[in-house]
């Protein structure tokens, strides 16, 4: 593994809404890199998040000023960014309900975002009902992200969003966040759209085998290896130890319909994102325990990941990660994530170009 440089997508120091996290990327036919983030915020828990996307002509060197993508009255997280051709691009997202800033995140906002945090949530009364219940979300942007369509719900989420299969299919594994019915909620399961984004339909269920609990599973991200099978990943919780994340592998030989061959990777980091590559996918992912720091893998045509763990970049405390990778025209691998500069308080988005 060769890095190629280090770079700088977001990086904000003079204002009190300078966290930046949680990145996705793509890139469209022209070699244009669009990265997408929860931006403009105080902290990791903090209710003025909002999706905003960052443009590179210059293969990541550089890249101009964000444009808000998505702003609601609830804070927006977690966006994913799937290129679908002609200028359109997908762009998902989530949002905690009301309730959950006005009860249980109290003392984790207070922290954050202290004074100004708490304050908004106080005026949380006066969003409408309809408004008041999150959820997950998506909507298309045209015109090479100028323009956007209206947004849709859609019932499950997944930080970095869906993938695009060679078929054209759309297909998004994700879990269904804020479900207030108990038979849906927390349940992983797939949707597919075959018009472009214009609608989606529940395609299969992802069932875990009993022995793992759905709380300890999160975060899935698949791709589609040479041989047309899904390989998918999940963040999971094995250990008693809150902050050790790792991942959990899953097959799929018939489009996303059934899954099977559970397997414990062993992979100390989280959340997964897969890079599809002509030869198998490049695996990425963050490792929140000493040493701290962005990590990436090979994996094989036949899905099996590579022994070997590359490491990307250094971090200095646990709060990073969430790499998501894009393959650029001359083959190098773009990779972007959140972390903070030294000596800095809040996160910024970062790069790395790199080789295998």
């Amino acid at each position: 593994m060769q890095v190629i440089r280090r770079g700088i997508v977001s990086h904000v120091t003079d204002s009190f809404f300078s966290y930046h996290a949680w990145p996705s990327v793509c890139a469209d036919e022209n070699g244009v890199i669009y990265v997408v983030c929860s931006g403009l915020r105080m902290a990791h828990m903090c209710p003025f998040g909002k999706i905003v996307l960052f443009k590179s002509r210059d293969g990541g060197n550089s890249f101009g000023l964000p444009t808000v993508v998505c702003d609601h009255f609830l804070d927006d997280r977690d966006p994913g960014i799937l290129y679908l051709g002609g200028g359109r691009m997908l762009v998902t997202r989530c949002s905690h309900p009301a309730a959950t800033y006005e009860t249980e995140f109290t003392d984790w906002l207070r922290s954050d975002s202290g004074a100004a945090g708490l304050g908004l949530v106080a005026h949380y009364g006066a969003i409408p009902p309809a408004e008041r219940t999150g959820g997950c979300f998506y909507r298309v942007l045209t015109q090479y992200g100028e323009a956007a369509e209206a947004e849709q719900r859609i019932p499950v989420h997944a930080p970095h969003g869906p993938i695009l299969l060679r078929s054209g299919e759309i297909l998004y594994l994700g879990k269904a966040l804020f479900d207030p019915d108990p038979a849906r909620a927390d349940r992983f399961s797939v949707w597919a759209s075959t018009d472009g984004a214009a609608s989606f339909h529940k395609k299969g269920d992802c069932v875990p085998p009993a022995d793992y609990r759905l709380d300890q599973l999160h975060e899935a991200h698949c791709v589609e290896l040479p041989d047309g099978r899904l390989l998918a990943l999940f963040r999971t919780h094995l250990t008693a130890n809150d902050h050790y994340f790792t991942l959990l592998r899953a097959v799929s030989q018939d489009g996303g319909i059934s899954w099977k061959d559970w397997v414990e990777t062993g992979v100390c980091g989280s959340p997964p994102h897969l890079c599809p590559t002509a030869d198998g996918a490049v695996l990425t992912y963050g490792r929140r325990i000493p040493p701290y720091g962005i990590r990436a893998r090979k994996v094989a045509a036949d899905g099996k990941l590579s022994a070997e763990e590359y490491c990307l970049a250094d971090c200095a405390d646990s709060d990073i990660g969430y790499p998501s990778s894009v393959v650029l025209p001359d083959g190098s691998i773009f990779t972007v994530y959140y972390a903070r500069c030294q000596g800095e308080s809040t996160a910024s988005l970062l790069s790395v170009t790199w080789t295998l």
